[in-house]
């Protein structure tokens, strides 16, 4: 949470946010945890229209995976979200906002008829999914 505020949505804040709420270990007080929420929430926002308008141009498992963060993305931003649990919440958003991160890539890649790194086909849609499944045990 630096003084300098990113866009919401950039690749680079949201690896950092989620980073900071998924990975670190550094425990962070309710300001911060505000902070995060409402940061997090900036990003949901912001990618998801963005994946929203990939999905016509996914296939296969990329569309199916695509359509699911989405609805991941209408559950966590229902209004009755934000009366859950603020830890719980914080994580949900985290692992939704990282999934349409690579969900973006994913896309970029596919229109630039580029491969995944690693040359599986698969790997940018598993990306993706493997964010789900990583929130999956909350």
């Amino acid at each position: 949470m630096g003084t300098e505020k990113a866009e919401p949505g950039s690749e680079q804040a949201v690896k950092a946010a989620c980073h900071r709420v998924l990975w670190d270990m550094r425990p962070f007080g309710a300001d911060e945890a505000r902070e995060l929420l409402a940061e997090l929430d900036e990003h949901v926002r912001a990618l998801s229209p963005q994946v929203s308008a990939l999905v016509p141009e996914l296939g296969g498992e990329d569309r199916e995976t695509a359509l699911l963060v989405l609805r991941h993305v209408d559950r966590v931003l229902h209004p009755d979200a934000s009366l859950t649990d603020g830890q719980l919440r914080l994580h949900e958003l985290a692992v939704v906002a990282r999934a349409l991160s690579e969900l973006i890539v994913l896309g970029r890649r596919r229109v630039r008829g580029e491969r995944p790194a690693g040359g599986d086909a698969e790997n940018g849609s598993a990306d993706a999914a493997g964010w789900l499944a990583a929130g999956a045990g909350t």
